[in-house]
This record gives structure tokens, C-alpha cells and sequence, in this order.
């Protein structure tokens, strides 16, 4: 289950609520047909990294019932079940004595609750079911409307009613505590907000991107209100937001100097930590982009970035992401090929090396495959290596794929590193699939996010370029 969530916003909503001494939330339940032994409750998930601070794990006994206990809830709170592959989101509160029962067969469809707590979380399973489950749900017909604009604030307007009524329906046949009430309010109105910040992101963040109505943007001064209390609950859905919202900055700012980043965030955050959270979340986007141009915009906005761990994390990932720049010495790392013998990336010095972190997994990465052997046939014959590197878990998963999909070819070479900690991406502080590095002849880095093999002109052209050099 993937929606969005979120957490009661006590302090913005006056609800004067005091709540038992850190009482017990007891989570319970049945499994039926289990895909394993394990449960797990993640709860209190940081802003930044989203890892949670809080976890209770448990096992089903041989009925598959289990019991999970929760002593440090301080609030009410977004919390997240899972069990085998498969989660789904939680409202608790301290003292909550919540049971649910499902079958992983169909999960999502499945999902009952009883006992405290169970009117909101029941709300939460349905809500999921008619808005979010996107593989489910159908296609939706075209929003009336002549131009992006007018056809995204259509359907996100439109999107908003449908859960506004679908709340207040549901909540009139099984009321809802306040806090869970505000809870699923403030859900709808950030989802109203991310829904509209796609249409830019999409168009590009860019100031010289395509133009949008002069009101555009006027739908977050409604979430201004209860920005702060949101940056300080840690909801997952205001850390979207926030992503979406750092994805435009360049935009709203009009350029791309500190100053301008500076007061277009003040804008819309003030002084308060969410600003700070944008300014990083920014930095750290642009870091991973070309880290080299970075150096100014950190300096004109490291004296903004009060919080300490927040400026602590920015020059980390400075510095650490220094060693990946453009000039830089390429990382050295040895993977095992499908035979089993050692491939090493100086094995290849004096030749240009496209290197593709990758996994079987990866559905973008599978997309790739087409333009990848495209690309190959157009270099065969030159000073050109594809060094693809899998991370799959399983070294028999990636054999499988090398057997399933056309990657092989007589200028490539594959290698298998064990997941994401293996020394291989850690050294290329690889943080997604797909990634691309083109190295040059010298063993130096030419681009720490070289072009994939469907930007095409822009790739050979690159390749090119390197040959040359």
C-alpha cells in the first residue's frame, strides 16, 4: 500500500488535548495465509531521511496472531504496518488498543479493523482503496480544460471534493475522534497541494520554463497555516510536499542565487524549520546534479541553515560528494563477472567507460535495455566499455536477467555487486537505479550523472566527446 499519510497537528488545531503518561498502544491481530513469521510497526519517521525512530517487531504465533506493544508514543501519530512485501498506514494514539486482521493474498482489500482506533484506520484502508491504489484503480478520463494549467487544477479540485464528501460521509456513519478527524482533513488538503505542484515539476523547475497562470502557485498560501506543526510531526505527506516544493524553488525564485532561493522559501516558510529543511533538501539536489557549481549557493545560504544537524549534513554531503566531481579520479572497485572472475574498472584504463548501476528489479532500468542496445551497436568497434554493475541481492536474479533481456553484447561487460552496501555503489555513493558515470581514458570522472541511453543524441554526444579527448 503506498499513499500518502499523515499526522494529527495538535498545537495548530487548538484541540487542547492532553493525552494518558506515554500509555501503551497496544497494536494486535490475525494473518491468515502469512508470507512469513515477522511484523513489524515503524512509527515517529524522521523529516529528512523519513527512517523511522520508532519500531516494534513481533512474530505470528502458530495461529498467526501476534501482539505488538508501543510505550513511547507521545501523541497521535502516522505509524506503518508491514508484513512479508507488503505495508499499509496507521493513525495510533497513546493508548490505543488496535486489532486488525488480513490476508496477504489481497491485502489492501482485506484490511479490517477493531477496537480503539479502529474507526479512523478503517477509514484510512477505504480512502486508500478509492483514491490511491493506482494499479487498481481506472484510467482517468480527461479533465476539461485547454491548457496543463487549467486541466491539473481541474482534476485536483475535483480530486479534493471527491475525498472531502467521501470523509464526510464516512464520518457521519462512524464518527472520528477530533484528532483523527483533523488528521484526515489535513491528509486531503496536502494532497490537494502535491497534486498541483506536479504540473511544474514536470514542466521543469527551471525560471525560463514554460510559463504558468499568474495565480498559479496561489493554493499554498493554504498550507502555510499549519506548515510548522507539520515540518514538526515528521509526516510522511509534508515530507512529499516538501519535495515536490523544493523541486520548483528554482522557479518560484525566479533565479538561481542564493538570495533569490533565500527569500522565495522565507516566501512561503518564514523563518521556521521547514525553510531550512527546503534550503538542504535543495542543496543536496543540486549536489547530486554537478556538485562543482555548488560552492557559491552553499556559502550565501550555510549562514541560514541554523539548525546544526541540518548544517552538519550539508557540508558532509559536500564533502563526500567533492570526491565524486567532475576531474575527480574515477572510484576503483572490482565485481565479479557470471563466470565468477574479478572485473575490475582499471582494467579498462585508456578506454571510455559507461558505467550503469543497475538491478533486475529496477523497472526504469528494464526500460533502458532497448536504448542500451541501441547505443552499444553505435560504438562497437570504438574505445568504448559499457561496464554495467548489478546490485541485486541475489546473484541468481541477475543471471536471470542477463538471460531474459538483451544486455549483452560484445563491448559490454557485467558484474555483480551484493546489494546497495557493497563496495562498488557505496564507492559511487549510488542512492538510486538507474545511474550513470562516464569515465574517460585517464581514469578520471568526465560526468557524475552522465545521460541514460534514451536521452540519445545527448548520450552519443557525450561518448563521443570522450573519445575525442
Amino acid at each position: 500500500m503506498s499513499a500518502f499519510s499523515f499526522r494529527c497537528l495538535l498545537p495548530v488545531l487548538g484541540l487542547g488535548m492532553t493525552w494518558a503518561a506515554q500509555a501503551t498502544t497496544i497494536v494486535s491481530g490475525h494473518v491468515s495465509h502469512p508470507k512469513g513469521k515477522g511484523v513489524v510497526v515503524y512509527y515517529g519517521h524522521d523529516l529528512i531521511t523519513g527512517e523511522p525512530t520508532g519500531v516494534a517487531k513481533g512474530q505470528l504465533d502458530a495461529k498467526g496472531n501476534f501482539r505488538l506493544e508501543l510505550p513511547a508514543l507521545k501523541t497521535p501519530t502516522e505509524a506503518n504496518f508491514a508484513h512479508g512485501e507488503e505495508s499499509t498506514v496507521l493513525f495510533l494514539a497513546p493508548g490505543d488498543n488496535l486489532r486488525l486482521e488480513l490476508d496477504p493474498a489481497r491485502f489492501d482489500e482485506s484490511l479490517r479493523y477493531t477496537g480503539t482506533g479502529a474507526n479512523v484506520n478503517n477509514y484510512l484502508a477505504q480512502a486508500f482503496l478509492k483514491f490511491d491504489d493506482y494499479e487498481n484503480l481506472p484510467e482517468p478520463k480527461p479533465a476539461a480544460g485547454t491548457t496543463p494549467a487549467e486541466k491539473v487544477r481541474n482534476a485536483a479540485i475535483a480530486e479534493r471534493r471527491q475525498r472531502q464528501a467521501f470523509l464526510k460521509t464516512y464520518a457521519a456513519a462512524h464518527p472520528l475522534p477530533p484528532a483523527a478527524r483533523a488528521f484526515a482533513r489535513q491528509s486531503i488538503a496536502l494532497s490537494y497541494a502535491a497534486n498541483m505542484l506536479l504540473l511544474p515539476l514536470q514542466l521543469g523547475a527551471a525560471p525560463g520554463s514554460e510559463k504558468l497562470p499568474g495565480d498559479y502557485f496561489d493554493f499554498l498560501a493554504t498550507v502555510r497555516p499549519f506548515q510548522d506543526s507539520a515540518q514538526a510531526s515528521g509526516s510522511s505527506a509534508y515530507r512529499q510536499y516538501l519535495q515536490y516544493y523544493t523541486g520548483v524553488l528554482p522557479r518560484l525564485a525566479g533565479a538561481g542565487t542564493s538570495q533569490a532561493l533565500l527569500a522565495a522559501a522565507t516566501k512561503q516558510f518564514g523563518t521556521s524549520p521547514s525553510r531550512d529543511v527546503v534550503l538542504t533538501q535543495y542543496l543536496t539536489a543540486e549536489m547530486n546534479k554537478d556538485v562543482s557549481q555548488v560552492g557559491p549557493l552553499l556559502a550565501g545560504l550555510r549562514p541560514t541553515l541554523r539548525d546544526s544537524t541540518l548544517a552538519r549534513q550539508v557540508r558532509a554531503t559536500y564533502a563526500k560528494r567533492l570526491l565524486l566531481a567532475n576531474g575527480q579520479p574515477a572510484p576503483g572497485i572490482s565485481v565479479r563477472d557470471a563466470g565468477g572472475k574479478p572485473v575490475s574498472l582499471a582494467d579498462y584504463r585508456g578506454k571510455v567507460v559507461y558505467l550503469d548501476f543497475w538491478a533486475s528489479w529496477c523497472r526504469p532500468c528494464l526500460a533502458e535495455v532497448p536504448a542500451g542496445e541501441t547505443l552499444k551497436k553505435q560504438f562497437e568497434g570504438k574505445d568504448v566499455v559499457f561496464l554495467y554493475v548489478s546490485i541485486d541481492d541475489e546473484e541468481a536474479n541477475w543471471k536471470k536477467a542477463l538471460a531474459n533481456h538483451p544486455l549483452t553484447s560484445p563491448n559490454s561487460v557485467h558484474g555483480w555487486a551484493k546489494g546497495w552496501e557493497d563496495p562498488a555503489p557505496v564507492a559511487y555513493q549510488v542512492t538510486g537505479i538507474p545511474a550513470y558515470f562516464l569515465i574517460g581514458r585517464d581514469g578520471k570522472l568526465i560526468s557524475n550523472n552522465a545521460p541514460r541511453p534514451s536521452e540519445g543524441e545527448k548520450t552519443t554526444t557525450a561518448l563521443t566527446a570522450a573519445l575525442a579527448k
